[in-house]
C-alpha cells in the first residue's frame, strides 16, 4: 500500500483551471485588500517578516468568512463563477481557506513550510516561469510541520528557522505538464521555495486551498495522478 506521506510534489489529475482576465482580477484584489485590511489582517504578512513580503495575497475565503452563509469575500462567486465551480474538483468536505498568492517581479521565495494537513492543494492561475519552485526533503520523514514563518499562537517567529537544520543540501525542482495545472505540496517532509521572479507582478499567481480533506476522495485523486503525472513526482 502506497505511504502518501512521502509524496513531495505532484501535478494533479484534474482539468486545467479556467483562464480569467488580469484585470478583473486585479480590480477584485484591490477591493478585498481593503476588506482583508479592516477584517483579516495577517500579522505574519507585515513588513516585519524576515525583511518584506513576497507576494501580494488575495483571500476568496478565510477562515472567519467560511462557515457565514456568504463566505465569499467581496463578491468572488460573482466575479470569477468558472473559479469557485473548478474549486469545487478538489478533495475537500469543507474549503476554509482560499488564497491567491501573486509572486512580485523579483522577489525570491526562501525554504518555508506552508499551513496545510500534511498535502497541500495547489493550482497556477497565471504562470510565465515554469520552473522556479523546488523542493528540499527533511532531514527525518517528519509527521509534524516545522512552523517556518509563525509561532502557534500566530506571531512572526522572532528568529529565521535555518533551513540546513532541518533539511537535505538539496533543491529538487518541479517540473509541470503544462504551464498552468494544478498540484499538490508536502510542508511536512519537505520545505519548498521559489528562485527570483524574473517576471512582472502578475505572471505567476498560484491558489492556495487548504480545509478538510476528504480522504477517500483525496487518495484516488493521488492514485489517478500517480499514473497520469509518475515522471513528474518527486518522493522522499
Amino acid at each position: 500500500m502506497t505511504d502518501w506521506r512521502n509524496l513531495i510534489f505532484s501535478p494533479l489529475d484534474l482539468p486545467e483551471p479556467p483562464d480569467v482576465s488580469t484585470d478583473k482580477f486585479i480590480a477584485w484584489h484591490s477591493e478585498q485588500k481593503e476588506y482583508m485590511l479592516k477584517h483579516n489582517k495577517n500579522i505574519t504578512n507585515s513588513k516585519k517578516l524576515y525583511g518584506g513580503y513576497c507576494w501580494h495575497v488575495s483571500w476568496a475565503k478565510w477562515w472567519n468568512t467560511y462557515d457565514k452563509a456568504n463566505p465569499w469575500i467581496c463578491d468572488f462567486d460573482k466575479h470569477f463563477p468558472e473559479l469557485v465551480e473548478y474549486l469545487e474538483l478538489f478533495p475537500f468536505t469543507q474549503t476554509k481557506s482560499i488564497s491567491f498568492l501573486n509572486q512580485l517581479g523579483g522577489a525570491e521565495v526562501n525554504l518555508h513550510t506552508d499551513p496545510d494537513n500534511f498535502w497541500g492543494m495547489r493550482f497556477y492561475l497565471k504562470n510565465k516561469n515554469k520552473e522556479a519552485l523546488y523542493f528540499s526533503r527533511t532531514l527525518e520523514p517528519n509527521d509534524v510541520r516545522i512552523r517556518t514563518m509563525e509561532n502557534e499562537s500566530g506571531a512572526p517567529l522572532d528568529k529565521k528557522r535555518d533551513p540546513l537544520d532541518y533539511c537535505k543540501k538539496e533543491k529538487l525542482y518541479a517540473k509541470f505538464p503544462t504551464e498552468r495545472c494544478a498540484w499538490m505540496l508536502n510542508s511536512y517532509r519537505a520545505w519548498h521555495g521559489v528562485d527570483k521572479n524574473p517576471t512582472p507582478t502578475g505572471s505567476r499567481i498560484t491558489c492556495s486551498i487548504i480545509g478538510e480533506y476528504d480522504k477517500e476522495k483525496l487518495f484516488d485523486l493521488f492514485e489517478s495522478s500517480t499514473k497520469a503525472h509518475k515522471d513528474y513526482q518527486i518522493w522522499y
